[in-house]
């Protein structure tokens, strides 16, 4: 039987990771795409690509791509973004896909934690997505608390991913994390367990 998929998607400080962990619990492996993403950084492929597009004033002194240099490059820039996603793409992709087809071999079910999961488009079937989302206020204040930043540099982290709203809307259901986690918790455990118990995995 093929090993079924759970997506777990949604925009920044939205509680995405979190939900993607409580649905993996002990029995399903999670796949952090932005985990990927920074491995994918260091693959000589994407570091070539990088240097093409912004020279060397992205490397840290080692030679290694700087994600804060990269950012403040890409910040309020759609072209150059556009630039790096096509350079990243193709390769985050493949190690996307490989992670997946490599877990299938053991695990019961796998959890994709996948911002940019409608955008990117794998050929590997799913079979449950989840969107994650909290008011901007609650989003606001989650990025002020965990990455220290302003009001104002967080509500332009949450602006730049609107975006993408209309894949997510896409998303077989949501999940409101603006609530006591334990209430998160309980509605995450119910989703986990109707859906393997639909596919016999109960």
């Amino acid at each position: 039987m093929r090993t079924p998929i759970i997506v777990v998607t949604g925009g920044i400080a939205t509680g995405k990771t979190t939900v993607a962990r409580m649905i993996a619990g002990p029995g399903g492996p999670v796949i952090d795409c932005d985990d990927i993403g920074h491995a994918a950084l260091e693959t000589d492929e994407v570091k070539r690509g990088i240097e093409r597009i912004f020279g060397t004033r992205v490397l840290t002194p080692a030679g290694r791509v700087s994600r804060v240099k990269l950012g403040r490059a890409v910040f309020s820039d759609g072209r150059m973004l556009a630039k790096l996603n096509g350079v990243i793409r193709p390769v985050l992709k493949g190690m996307i896909r490989d992670e997946v087809f490599a877990l299938r071999r053991t695990a019961r079910y796998i959890v994709l934690d996948a911002v940019l999961f409608f955008q990117y488009k794998f050929k590997f079937k799913v079979d449950l997505v989840i969107r994650t989302v909290a008011s901007k206020d609650m989003r606001t204040k989650r990025l002020m608390t965990r990455d220290g930043m302003t009001r104002k540099e967080a509500l332009e982290r949450i602006e730049r991913q609107e975006h993408l709203e209309k894949g997510w809307r896409r998303a077989d259901m949501e999940v409101r994390t603006d609530m006591p986690m334990t209430r998160v918790a309980e509605r995450v455990s119910r989703i986990r367990d109707r859906f393997l118990d639909s596919r016999g995995l109960l």
